[in-house]
């Protein structure tokens, strides 16, 4: 979908078009939803995160301000339940199980490189995760990963190269 398209699904979905807020939803759900995994680690907390994050961008979206931001405040509005989900676990005190949530991730390749990979990725810093998922996962640059999350540019930059290091350094890369 090229930018006029999405612009105008964006004007006719803050007028209350559903349909249109529905073909925007179904160009980001898969980043979405990847994103939410890779930071919750959870296949059904993840899907739970996207499902409240885009009823909130659905009911708030008349606050849109620029419509080319749609996809910018969505993620916003995720990284906010990702946090709410984060602070679920923290209080609950409970471990997750990483290797047997990756299988989201994993798909039809279980190889045990891939399940290393992904337990290093799980034991980054929670900012460390989320600054690698939006800009590796989402695709986002340096930026507009300060705009979703608040996050100073030269934190985000230290953040993905640290994270970075801690994985190679631990998996031997």
């Amino acid at each position: 979908m090229d930018k006029r398209e999405k612009k105008r699904l964006v004007e006719k979905a803050v007028q209350g078009d559903t349909e249109s807020f529905s073909k925007l939803y179904g160009e980001i759900y898969k980043e979405l939803y990847y994103y939410a995994l890779a930071n919750l680690q959870n296949s059904e907390d993840a899907a739970d995160a996207v499902q409240d994050a885009v009823l909130d961008g659905f009911i708030g979206l008349s606050s849109l301000k620029k419509s080319e931001a749609f996809e910018s405040w969505m993620f916003k509005i995720l990284v906010a339940k990702i946090k709410q989900k984060q602070k679920e676990y923290a209080q609950r005190n409970s471990s997750l199980d990483y290797i047997n949530e990756s299988d989201a991730i994993i798909k039809e390749n279980t190889d045990f490189e891939r399940c290393e990979i992904l337990e290093e990725f799980a034991n980054l810093s929670e900012a460390e995760r989320l600054c690698i998922t939006l800009h590796y996962i989402a695709g986002y640059k340096g930026e507009e990963i300060v705009e979703i999350t608040g996050i100073k540019n030269s934190t985000v930059r230290s953040h993905i190269s640290r994270g970075k290091s801690k994985m190679r350094n631990r998996l031997k890369l």
